[in-house]
């Protein structure tokens, strides 16, 4: 299925070049197909890797635990040692327990029937959920239910920034629905394949050319799209091979695109340093939410909030939550 129409738009241009570029490519490991892995998945891999998270659902399986009327007539010791690879399993725990028991609520356990309702009436129910945040909310929206409500990630934020189609303080929100306006196809049900598909993409493209400091601009296939003088939002002067785009990036309606701002001096800092200090914005942020958005393990977080402490460049507040300090 492909998905042109008259006038593409630069995301849907972006859209078609890499679904040509990866069709040739193998097959990408992905999401579980099996609903029920994928709501326990997105919950399990905030924090820690997908391989970990892997394990422990093949141990559900052989335990014949992927079941919301199962998982909640399981132990907590019992369900908290399943889960412990993952990490964070005095929390996840809970959170499975709570969408098990809500899905039973309001459906029975049927997922056709849980997720046929209203999904603004379905993210609020699973956002209710102590520690589940938008991105693991609609994580299990778009690949358990099929909802198309597009999933923003790092991978998503970094290439629409290096392009210059949105600013580099653009928030989730805004990403998504420039995303929403931009790549709902006319006919359904594509819309959540399509937003599916263009992660899948994006993710792919994050981990084989443009790595978070050492973008690989030249070989990408979404060259030609960078904006006059290469790759927006990294510190590395571009490469002289960076070709000129054949498309110049536009700025969209409704959503604010500004300069990137000036890079404030640093001390020296290693990559993992750099990431959790990038990634705490203005605002206060909850570790919980922050080592969910990092995607490390939470003892790695706290390891590098403390390093970053000494080089005041971070300070911890009330409630457990950390806060960039102003240079």
């Amino acid at each position: 299925m492909l998905y042109y129409v008259d006038t593409m738009s630069i995301l849907r241009q972006i859209f078609e070049t890499l679904r040509e570029h990866y069709a040739a490519k193998p097959n990408y490991p992905w999401w579980p197909e099996n609903p029920i892995e994928v709501i326990f998945g997105a919950i399990l891999v905030a924090g820690s890797t997908w391989p970990s998270v892997d394990k422990i659902l093949a141990e559900f399986r052989s335990k014949e635990l992927l079941d919301f009327r199962k998982i909640l007539q399981l132990p907590d010791d019992e369900l908290a040692t399943l889960i412990r690879p993952a990490g964070l399993q005095s929390k996840k725990a809970p959170r499975i327990r709570a969408i098990a028991h809500l899905i039973l609520e309001r459906s029975g356990g049927d997922l056709d029937l849980y997720f046929s309702r209203d999904f603004d009436e379905i993210r609020r129910e699973l956002l209710s959920i102590s520690g589940i945040g938008p991105s693991t909310a609609d994580n299990i929206l778009l690949y358990a239910g099929h909802v198309p409500i597009y999933m923003v990630d790092m991978f998503t934020v970094r290439m629409l920034v290096r392009h210059g189609i949105v600013g580099a303080h653009v928030n989730d929100f805004q990403i998504q629905e420039l995303i929403h306006r931009e790549l709902t196809p006319d006919e359904e049900p594509y819309g959540a394949k399509l937003f599916q598909k263009m992660q899948e993409y994006l993710v792919r493209l994050g981990r084989d050319f443009c790595d978070k400091s050492r973008p690989n601009c030249w070989h990408c296939p979404l060259n030609s799209y960078l904006p006059e003088g290469g790759a927006l939002g990294i510190s590395e002067k571009p490469s002289p091979k960076v070709l000129q785009p054949r498309i110049q990036p536009r700025t969209l309606p409704n959503v604010s695109v500004q300069p990137t701002p000036k890079p404030v001096a640093l001390p020296e800092l290693n990559e993992t340093e750099l990431q959790i200090i990038e990634a705490i914005g203005k605002e206060t942020m909850p570790i919980d939410d922050l080592v969910e958005k990092v995607q490390l393990p939470v003892h790695i977080v706290r390891a590098t909030i403390a390093v970053l402490q000494m080089k005041k460049l971070v300070c911890q507040v009330e409630g457990n939550q950390v806060r960039r300090v102003s240079p």
